[in-house]
């Protein structure tokens, strides 16, 4: 819609997708912030996880996107890792998890506690970031239909590349894009990436409402990786971006029309096959762990936290 701010003569910019990056890393460790002086922990202490995290979260980002993407140019030059674009944003999430997991541990930061912190700061983090994704066209939806008295809310002036489609017909909404890095241009598409948007800012709401109703350390991690993942897979049914596939088969085409999303991730637009995409792979995966995580802990109780004051003066420990 807008995928670029600033344009320099040279060809270098500002792009839109990055500062959204740079405000959702914000936002989450603003959030992550208030909270862990509700818990008796002072902020300063998690500056370092806030390094590590961003640190993480961007490599597993680039990371897994490049293998899902191009799996056999990325084992055959690993230096390509640098210099194309593309985040796959549950990479991010594993990578910030293992990189914050690993720079906990010297700095003897309660585990499970600082999982709960990171819960709603991630959601928020993620819902602001997939606002980067709809100004650079990226994460788009599959092909829409757009219904009969569908009315464009955009001026043929406006500073936005694209249009947004009102109509009868669900999805009610629809994007179209006139440039970005998206590959279906000009055509009304699912509205995926504020779909995405709402959902996870609204579960960010949800989990900070839930903070003193929680029975267990670990249990706002636990509803993150099983609420999200569901709410994720079934967007991931209406995009149409091309991810590629974990594994995918042959159906009828009345099937592959209804999963529209599914049936378009390959490079085949049309098609009559489907497949579970990378991010539906994992997802189903983050359901499982967070199973098992709250059979595990659903009798751990929570340990007892003490706010400190904003004046309380910060100590390094030795």
């Amino acid at each position: 819609m807008h995928p670029t701010l600033i344009e320099s003569a040279n060809g270098m910019g500002v792009h839109t997708y990055g500062l959204f990056i740079l405000m959702a890393f914000s936002a989450a460790f603003l959030v992550a912030h208030g909270r862990a002086m509700r818990v008796g922990l002072h902020p300063m202490k998690l500056m370092p996880i806030y390094l590590a995290a961003a640190i993480g979260g961007m490599g597993g980002g680039r990371l897994l996107y490049a293998f899902a993407v191009d799996y056999e140019r990325t084992m055959a030059d690993p230096s390509s890792l640098f210099g194309a674009s593309g985040f796959a944003v549950y990479g991010g999430l594993i990578g910030g998890a293992l990189a914050v997991s690993a720079a906990s541990v010297p700095m003897k930061i309660p585990f499970w506690k600082l999982a709960d912190i990171a819960a709603p700061s991630v959601l928020i983090g993620m819902g602001i970031g997939r606002f980067g994704c709809f100004f650079a066209g990226c994460c788009h939806g599959a092909l829409a239909p757009l219904g009969a008295n569908a009315t464009g809310l955009l001026s043929d002036d406006h500073f936005l590349h694209g249009q947004i489609w009102m109509s009868s017909t669900f999805p009610f909404i629809s994007l179209e894009f006139y440039e970005g890095v998206g590959r279906l241009l000009n055509e009304p598409l699912y509205p995926t990436q504020l779909w995405a948007s709402g959902i996870l800012i609204g579960l960010s709401v949800l989990m900070l409402s839930l903070w003193e109703h929680r029975r267990f350390d670990g249990q706002l991690a636990t509803l993150l990786l099983i609420i999200e993942p569901l709410f994720r897979s079934t967007i991931e049914a209406f995009r149409a971006d091309h991810r590629g596939y974990a594994f995918s088969w042959e159906v009828s085409e009345a099937v592959a029309t209804a999963l529209p999303g599914m049936s378009q991730a390959g490079t085949e637009l049309g098609t009559s096959v489907i497949g579970f995409t990378t991010s539906q792979f994992i997802g189903f995966g983050m359901v499982l762990l967070g199973g098992l995580i709250y059979i595990v802990r659903r009798n751990a109780g929570v340990a007892p936290e003490i706010p400190l004051d904003h004046d309380d003066e910060y100590e390094e420990e030795i």
